[in-house]
């Protein structure tokens, strides 16, 4: 297939303008239309003609990512932030809430989403060392993580985001990173 010089433009300026519309990098990019950053890399730069498929599917990430109902990596990090003083049950529910939404998206695009954006709010100390670890868990099923999203680095005091209940199991990954809560604390279903 011969594709003109103009055309050939106007493809590689339309994928573009998708991954910048869903807040994509192009590691995110890739990852939401099955290629590697190389392969992206080859479309943006006009080696390569995509198939119609990878149009569509940056079409439909970016209406995803305009739409979406659901909170990505970074309003979690807020909404933990906008909490953890002065609700940390609240901070607690909306962490779950969010690694439970971010465990039940079912695309890759939805999980590319997931990894864009970064937090308004700054959230530190042994909150973000919780936040963190939960997050990271969360996305061991391949997808992109936000840069931001540090590995946790372990507390030098031990510390308990909500009251620890005596002769319940506390979750083993969170205590070797100094945070003590008990695993059925973590259960939201």
């Amino acid at each position: 297939m011969i594709v003109g010089m103009d055309s050939h433009y106007r493809l590689r300026q339309r994928l573009a303008a998708l991954i910048d519309a869903a807040g994509f990098n192009r590691s995110q990019a890739a990852h939401a239309v099955g290629c590697t950053p190389s392969r992206l890399g080859d479309y943006l730069a006009g080696r390569t003609i995509p198939s119609a498929l990878v149009l569509l599917e940056l079409e439909d990430a970016a209406g995803q990512a305009e739409n979406r109902t659901w909170m990505r990596a970074a309003d979690v990090i807020d909404a933990v932030a906008s909490y953890s003083e002065s609700d940390p049950m609240w901070a607690m529910r909306m962490l779950l809430q969010g690694r439970d939404q971010s465990l039940a998206l079912s695309t890759p695009a939805r999980r590319a989403i997931w990894a864009t954006g970064s937090p308004r709010r700054p959230l530190t100390g042994p909150w973000k060392t919780l936040a963190h670890t939960v997050l990271r868990e969360s996305a061991r099923d391949g997808r992109p993580i936000p840069k931001w999203l540090a590995a946790p680095m372990p507390l030098r005091e031990p510390w308990a985001p909500l009251p620890v209940k005596p002769g319940r199991h506390l979750d083993e990954n969170l205590a070797r990173l100094g945070i003590e809560i008990n695993e059925r604390e973590l259960v939201t279903a």
